[in-house]
């Protein structure tokens, strides 16, 4: 079975291999743990795409795990005899995404292509999660410094160099990375 909820029952094949097609099940809004496990029970793959990211939190940057797809889940019939319309009723699901009256499928090279990425962004370095890249614009948004603007010259895991411009002059200023929050955000 294909999920990231470790606790969940496993399907029986029933001696069949299961559909090479994936489907798209839309979820409630926050449900897709919940969706993924009901549909994992009912005998399911299932696969729920995780992202990795740094968050702003009070004491800095924390890092959150989330969906990478907001209110979407993977799924496909554990067996060729398995039917899908089961899924429309499931806990935290609220529909089968379609075209007109066709489920949306996608090969499982789509699936194995999120995975990898999956697997690379959850070993990545935290510095390599940062949103904040070199020649980004910045707004400083705590401290004596608030409001102004500048430009990223280098990141580390927990500090940002960024060029300001003051008084005609062009200095680099360290700053701790929840101080900053990119231009247009």
């Amino acid at each position: 079975m294909e999920t990231h909820l470790s606790t969940l029952p496993q399907p029986s094949t029933r001696g069949s291999v299961p559909s090479p097609m994936w489907y798209l099940a839309y979820t409630k809004p926050r449900q897709e743990a919940v969706a993924a496990t009901q549909l994992a029970r009912q005998g399911y793959d299932v696969y729920l795409a995780l992202y990795r990211r740094l968050r702003r939190g009070a004491d800095g940057m924390v890092e959150h795990h989330g969906p990478m797809f907001p209110r979407y889940v993977f799924f496909r019939p554990a067996h060729s005899g398995q039917s899908i319309a089961p899924v429309r009723s499931t806990i935290g699901v609220a529909g089968i995404v379609r075209f007109g009256v066709t489920p949306a499928t996608m090969g499982g090279d789509l699936i194995d292509a999120l995975r990898a990425f999956e697997a690379e962004r959850a070993h990545a370095h935290p510095a390599q999660l940062l949103a904040l890249k070199a020649g980004q614009r910045v707004t400083i948004c705590t401290g004596p410094l608030r409001g102004l603007e500048g430009l990223v010259c280098a990141t580390a895991t927990q500090r940002v160099t960024v060029l300001l411009d003051l008084m005609g002059r062009q200095p680099r200023v360290q700053f701790p990375l929840h101080h900053l929050e990119p231009v247009g955000v």
